[in-house]
């Protein structure tokens, strides 16, 4: 019984002394730390200038009548003015096509022809969608005389950007104007998620197309003076695109 006790008791001597001596645990080298970045956003109120919508450089319209851009992160930067040429008084229905935008490209010095267009920067970082509204002020006139049943429209309209994708690109609308100075037609809805940054509706893809994309239908028996007759479009760009 005795002998039995002192060979345990001498085993767990040895293996304590093995353990304390022999086996000293050591830290590796090398480990790991955590650092961190940071970025701030502000407010973005730099105004949206125009741009050629195929080459993105910034452009001057050469048309004196430039409509002027809207203010704000959600922005209208350019609208072509619609020049229909000097036409013959006719006494037949006539359908005329607007001229080609001329724009200046500042990098290059150039100008050239583009396809009439609405240009559209949303800078706000929300993608919450917007919506491009259009009202027809009134009919052409000229002085007292109007050019009664003459109908405005846009066809082909084409959207363009440096970024765009199926997923993100807003729906432009072909347009018929009703020139009672209070009906408000679609031009371009972005829903949520989609029209982040600047887009262009152009009316054509090319200048082929662009060539009769909008046009001024006029009656034979309206009445015409000689002179020029005009009247204004209203563009509201709004961040509610339902």
């Amino acid at each position: 019984m005795n002998k039995t006790l002192k060979i345990t008791a001498l085993g767990l001597v040895t293996i304590l002394g093995v353990s304390g001596t022999g086996f000293t645990a050591f830290a590796a080298d090398g480990g790991s730390t955590t650092s961190k970045g940071d970025v701030t956003f502000e407010k973005n109120l730099e105004p949206s200038t125009p741009q050629d919508p195929d080459t993105n450089n910034p452009v001057e319209p050469t048309d004196p009548e430039v409509t002027p851009p809207t203010s704000g992160p959600l922005s209208i930067d350019y609208i072509s003015t619609l020049h229909f040429g000097t036409q013959k008084i006719s006494g037949n229905d006539e359908v005329y096509y607007a001229q080609m935008d001329k724009l200046k490209d500042t990098k290059t010095g150039e100008t050239v022809e583009k396809p009439n267009y609405v240009q559209v920067t949303d800078n706000r970082g929300s993608n919450a969608g917007w919506k491009l509204t259009v009202v027809q002020d009134g009919q052409f006139k000229n002085g007292e005389s109007e050019l009664k049943g003459a109908t405005l429209q846009f066809k082909n309209p084409t959207m363009k950007s440096s970024k765009k994708s199926d997923a993100n690109t807003p729906t432009a609308s072909e347009m018929t104007l009703n020139p009672d100075g209070k009906t408000s037609v679609d031009a371009i809805t972005a829903k949520a998620n989609q029209g982040m940054g600047t887009w262009f509706d152009t009316f054509g893809m090319d200048v082929e197309a662009a060539a009769k994309s909008i046009s001024l239908s006029v009656p034979g028996d309206t009445a015409k003076t000689e002179g020029k007759y005009s009247t204004s479009l209203t563009w509201t760009l709004t961040d509610t695109p339902a």
